[in-house]
């Protein structure tokens, strides 16, 4: 029986513990999962999601993954942003939010999850 790439966009996850704003957009959004056990403060992970950057493909199917990570101890920001199909979404906007995204979440992580993630450098 030949495995289906595609499933991997319909694979269950555990809801993440906190979903945050990082812009003005109803995409411009953080997941964030707590890591698991009282281990060390370790950096945070960043996912961004791929999926040609099309409205169909968002950052659902990186939560497996992103509760996987959590799981193992790692503190976990799951990225969304505006896809080609939604209101501002495709060049440069799509990059731009990426961007933003990617340098808001040291503060977005420290704020949200206090004591839980290394500071950055």
């Amino acid at each position: 029986m030949a495995h289906d790439p595609r499933a991997v966009l319909s694979r269950p996850a555990p809801p993440p513990d906190l979903t945050v704003a990082y812009g003005d957009g109803p995409e411009q959004l953080v997941d964030l999962r707590r890591p698991a056990g009282g281990g060390p403060v370790r950096p945070l992970v960043a996912v961004v999601h791929g999926g040609f950057w099309r409205a169909e493909y968002d950052r659902t199917h990186t939560g497996p993954l992103a509760a996987a990570l959590a799981e193992a101890g790692w503190p976990v920001a799951q990225l969304e942003y505006r896809r080609t199909g939604q209101p501002g979404g495709g060049w440069p906007n799509t990059l731009a939010d990426v961007r933003a995204g990617v340098a808001a979440l040291p503060g977005v992580a420290a704020q949200a999850l206090p004591g839980l993630v290394a500071p950055g450098p």
